[in-house]
């Protein structure tokens, strides 16, 4: 074979090898960016949208194709391969790199395949609608199975009638790779069923279109944000160049937030409308933990969240942090579990009144709802600077102690065991406590007084709640109460200082503090014995004062007594049963025991008696002196004769006179004769009351009175008569009488009405 012939077959074969290698359509790179924003840990699912766009411009593309078209020498039976080739198909894949949640291998699956004919003018066409929206290829994706985004290598073929095998061993290449995983999921099923509709619709010489997404994490309620964009134009050997600028597509991944992005935006801003188009929009999804109201936690739910926890991170849908704090919350919910628990059990020895059984579940009740709040405590130190934490978590945390706290507003015992808690919780985050708050903390702590000794004693809360209740009233005992105590305890005990325990007081019975109000009653308990020690003093003294002066006193009482002893014989020898005679014989015998008692009285040692003893034992002492002074002045005031020293004329007065005197035939006479004598004793009486103490109308109604008793002086002396007739007689009794009653209730009246006057 002579050189030029070997040139000439070259030639050939560069020929065919050019016109394969132009037979190629390429997906170039023209944009691939990533949003500024932060993508913490907590953004750990992926989902990716494929667009084509411009796909009426197909045909263009198609044609830059370079078949080569020899002509069919006279002789030659068969034709060269390169000429009976047919475009028939126009075929775009998506192989999925490095996502393990598939296995070992690479995914590659179909995306579209149109049909492709030929116009009048023998030229290829393919008619595809510039309509066709996004594929979703991966619907949430775990992260930690892929890298920070899924690159989908994007492959374009133009299948002729001697390539469609191609097909058929892509579909069977994929499907012995799916066949390798042991656990299929729903959306390996999905693929698999996806290849199904390809090879079916190849199989009837349809168009096909991609129709499943893959969903791996079935849950609602995902914040999504773009991630990235990456931009192919689809192009071949012969495809001039094309002007692009990416600055629209970067501004908008660094200004868009949440939803998707559509196709109407993306042709807008790529700006290319003569070749077709793909683009590739990944989106990061936040983990939403799944949300629960406090009603709806029990046991029974926290360990269906809890088997559905372990097959998620099981099967790979969550990531080992997710999974971490995911069980810090089922712990956090038991407590919760374990509150609601005690309050229903509260609730129930609440309604039935049983107090010891009311204070063992408030107790219990107070354990865990401090656990509670410490668990959140515990979880927030441990997961700070944790963004999972923050912005996923947290509001879990803080919606069931919110439930918590509303639970613990059902009654007062409650309230009062949720303040208590919240105060305690705060003093074991930051023990320092100011002034202007103690007396609140103190009362918050204070209901602790309800639980029964040993449970504080023999449980850790209740020796935490001690060990601040004695610090805390230490301090406030320091700080408001010690000044005044010492000032209580200097001050001289005298009437002068009698109030200066009023502040103290106050401040004791306004204070939950035990220690301060122990303290104070103390101080105020020693100030008032010290001053009751001052009063005893000046009641002893006062006791000798009234003992000295009442010495006399009682000598020339007994000495008048026996005078108007001596002196009633003489005056009622023979008389004595008479009512008036009784009477006179009765008030000088209550004088005598009146008298007599108090020289007896003065007889007492009232050395180590206390004040108040004291105190009575001289008021009695006078008020029994007044009280004999008023009979002896009643009885000289009746009958002057018996209190006279004058023996003579006491002795000259004749038994005969005595007894006319004193036996009027008219028992009506000497009746009213008596109650003359004691009105007048108490209208004398209130004659000596101070004029500051009387009024105009008292003045009167004093002059009235006196005006009535001369009146009744004159229908007495009428009574006694000698020369009166019967019928005169019953009139002057019934008069009597009449005035009797008048003067009895106007005296009482005018007696009201002088106290009244004198203390208003």
């Amino acid at each position: 074979m002579n050189t030029k012939s070997i040139a000439f077959i070259g030639l050939l074969w560069l020929s065919a090898l050019l016109a394969f290698g132009q037979r190629d359509i390429e997906p170039r790179l023209l944009f691939s960016d990533t949003a500024s924003f932060n993508f913490t840990g907590e953004w750990q699912y992926l989902t990716t949208d494929i667009f084509l766009l411009n796909g009426d411009k197909f045909s263009t593309l198609i044609n830059e194709l370079d078949f080569a078209r020899v002509e069919p020498k006279k002789k030659r039976r068969k034709k060269l391969g390169v000429e009976e080739e047919q475009l028939e198909y126009l075929f775009i894949t998506a192989s999925l790199k490095n996502v393990k949640f598939f296995g070992d291998n690479d995914i590659t699956y179909p995306l579209y395949n149109f049909q492709i004919s030929r116009d009048k003018d023998s030229k290829y066409q393919t008619f595809v609608s510039d309509n066709i929206d996004y594929v979703r290829i991966i619907d949430n994706l775990p992260l930690y199975s892929a890298r920070d985004y899924i690159d989908a290598e994007i492959r374009v073929r133009a299948i002729t009638n001697n390539d469609r095998d191609q097909m058929l061993a892509l579909v069977a290449s994929q499907l012995k790779n799916l066949s390798k995983i042991t656990t299929p999921t729903d959306a390996v099923m999905s693929i698999i069923g996806e290849f199904g509709n390809f090879i079916e619709a190849n199989t009837k010489k349809k168009e096909y279109r991609f129709s499943s997404t893959i969903r791996l994490f079935e849950q609602k309620n995902f914040d999504t944000r773009l991630h990235s964009i990456r931009l192919y134009l689809l192009s071949t050997a012969n495809t001039p160049a094309v002007e692009f600028s990416g600055v629209p597509l970067r501004q908008f991944l660094d200004t868009v937030t949440n939803g998707r992005v559509n196709r109407n935006q993306l042709r807008e801003l790529i700006g290319i409308r003569s070749y077709p188009v793909i683009v590739v929009a990944n989106y990061k999804s936040l983990y939403r933990t799944e949300q629960i109201s406090g009603d709806e936690v029990t046991f029974a739910n926290i360990e269906k969240r809890k088997l559905k926890v372990e097959n998620d991170f099981r099967q790979g849908l969550i990531n080992a942090e997710t999974y971490r704090q995911e069980k810090d919350l089922l712990n956090f919910l038991n407590i919760f579990a374990q509150l609601k628990n005690h309050l229903d059990i509260y609730s129930l020895n609440y309604r039935t009144g049983n107090n010891d059984a009311i204070s063992v579940s408030l107790f219990r009740v107070m354990q865990y709802y401090r656990q509670l709040q410490k668990a959140y405590e515990e979880m927030k130190y441990k997961y700070r600077g944790n963004n999972t934490f923050s912005t996923v978590f947290n509001r879990e945390y803080e919606s069931i102690l919110g439930f918590a706290s509303l639970y613990m507003d059902n009654d007062h015992n409650l309230k009062s065991t949720k303040n208590l808690v919240n105060t305690l919780v705060r003093l074991e985050a930051d023990p320092k406590v100011l002034n202007a708050d103690l007396e609140k903390y103190i009362a918050d702590l204070r209901f602790s007084d309800i639980f029964k000794p040993e449970l504080m004693s023999q449980n850790l809360e209740g020796q935490i709640i001690a060990n601040h209740l004695s610090r805390l009233e230490e301090q406030l005992f320091k700080g408001t109460f010690e000044a005044e105590i010492e000032r209580v305890r200097k001050a001289e005990a005298n009437p002068k200082n009698k109030t200066i325990t009023d502040n103290l007081l106050w401040l004791a019975k306004s204070t939950s503090c035990s220690l301060c109000r122990e303290r104070s009653l103390g101080a105020v308990t020693e100030f008032t014995q010290r001053l009751d020690a001052y009063y005893l003093k000046v009641e002893l003294q006062r006791y000798d004062s009234i003992a000295t002066a009442l010495q006399p006193w009682v000598f020339n009482r007994i000495e008048l007594i026996q005078l108007m002893q001596q002196n009633f014989k003489h005056l009622y020898p023979d008389n004595a049963n008479l009512e008036s005679a009784r009477f006179l014989n009765g008030k000088i015998t209550e004088i005598e025991r009146d008298v007599f008692n108090i020289r007896d009285f003065l007889k007492i040692d009232l050395s180590g008696k206390d004040l108040s003893m004291v105190k009575n034992f001289n008021e009695k002492l006078l008020a029994i002196q007044r009280q004999a002074d008023a009979n002896i002045d009643l009885i000289c005031k009746l009958r002057p004769e018996l209190c006279s020293r004058q023996q003579a004329a006491a002795q000259s007065m004749k038994n005969t006179e005595l007894s006319n005197l004193f036996t009027r035939s008219d028992s009506v006479a000497r009746q009213t004769e008596v109650f003359y004598s004691i009105f007048q004793f108490q209208l004398n009486r209130l004659a000596r009351v101070p004029e500051t103490s009387k009024n105009d109308e008292l003045r009167i109604e004093t002059e009235r009175l006196a005006n009535q008793l001369d009146e009744l002086k004159v229908a007495i002396s009428l009574l006694d008569g000698k020369n009166i007739t019967q019928e005169t007689y019953s009139k002057l009794v019934k008069q009597v009488n009449q005035q009797v009653k008048d003067i009895s209730d106007k005296l009482v009246a005018l007696n009201e009405k002088v106290s009244l006057s004198s203390n208003p």
